[in-house]
């Protein structure tokens, strides 16, 4: 086989070509930034495509609607909460128990404002309340926290500290905070609410 070559008898320079997935990713970073700043039922698909600087077509291209976005901009939570539940099932209590304050404390550092709409934004709770593989994830880190049969309480206690550290890792006021000293805070502050600072487990 001959094989092509330029006019000088190179083999020419093989065409450059954009990552795959690269539009999709910067897509979701923008939808991301946006429903951290406005909320999810605020930001429209036009919205997106005025943030990137594209047609509202280029957005359809990669997504069918604004809840496919949505769900995906919320799947590496899911994800982290997936990871946090097999380490801890790992584990005997009490251990079992610090993994998952741990994990998620770890989650909401790392990923801050999204961790805060997954949990807080009205229309992202209500996407994900129909999505079985985030229930499915909650469903395992509730067990994993507050037992078989958690009193009412317990579970208050829980909607608060869950919630609270959602909150309080977005807050811009803790961004001059070392990450290691707001970890080492919030752990104990999740710690105290559930009551497990004996080290008892829950039941």
């Amino acid at each position: 086989m001959v094989a092509l070559s330029d006019a000088d008898g190179s083999a020419p320079a093989p065409r450059r070509r954009s990552p795959r997935g690269q539009g999709r990713a910067r897509l979701l970073d923008a939808a991301t930034d946006l429903f951290a700043e406005q909320g999810v039922s605020a930001t429209s698909l036009q919205a997106i495509a005025d943030r990137l600087g594209v047609t509202k077509a280029a957005v359809y291209h990669q997504f069918s609607s604004k809840e496919a976005i949505v769900l995906a901009v919320a799947e590496p939570i899911i994800e982290r909460l997936r990871s946090i539940a097999d380490r801890a099932e790992a584990l005997d209590e009490p251990a079992s128990v610090a993994a998952v304050i741990e994990g998620l404390v770890d989650l909401v550092i790392d990923e801050r404002g999204i961790a805060a709409v997954v949990r807080l934004d009205p229309a992202m709770v209500r996407t994900l309340d129909d999505h079985e593989p985030y229930r499915r994830q909650i469903a395992r880190i509730d067990r994993l926290l507050l037992g078989p049969d958690p009193t009412v309480g317990r579970r208050i206690a829980f909607g608060f500290a869950g919630g609270g550290i959602m909150a309080a890792g977005s807050l811009a006021a803790l961004d001059e905070v070392p990450t290691d000293v707001l970890r080492a805070e919030l752990i104990d502050a999740m710690t105290r609410a559930l009551n497990l600072d004996d080290g008892s487990a829950a039941s």
